[in-house]
């Protein structure tokens, strides 16, 4: 099953629009290893909200992160990194946002495909042999 919730170690607030999750890792990347980073987002547009959260491994490197990008400007906005509190989630969202309004469909081909179709051959079924491990 998918996880739908992301839970990390540092919360991050008043990022700059347009920031991406990748580029939330690579502020963290120099100060131990990034599991995971999640900027929360819009539902019905996907535009990301300005925070979201970073899992920072060892625990220790957490911390120093913490203390060196609290306060960095980062495209003329002064980011805050805290320890995220341990009920903090964000949801990932699964599906395409909705969006306000949906693009026409494309009008039906009324030319012929310029190669004839191929039939593709039948897929063989494949065969999967179970056998004991000898133990020694």
């Amino acid at each position: 099953m998918r996880q739908s919730k992301f839970r990390g170690n540092i919360f991050v607030a008043n990022l700059p629009l347009g920031f991406t999750d990748e580029q939330l890792a690579q502020t963290f990347d120099a100060y131990g290893l990034v599991l995971g980073a999640y900027l929360a987002r819009d539902p019905l547009t996907g535009n990301t909200k300005g925070y979201g959260l970073v899992n920072l491994a060892p625990e220790k490197a957490a911390e120093e992160a913490i203390a060196a990008v609290n306060g960095r400007k980062v495209e003329g906005r002064t980011i805050e990194a805290k320890r995220a509190d341990p009920d903090m989630a964000i949801t990932i969202q699964t599906r395409r946002p909705i969006m306000a309004a949906e693009p026409e469909p494309l009008p039906a081909p009324t030319a012929r495909p310029a190669f004839p179709a191929v039939a593709a051959a039948p897929r063989k079924p494949v065969i999967v042999e179970y056998r004991k491990r000898r133990v020694s």
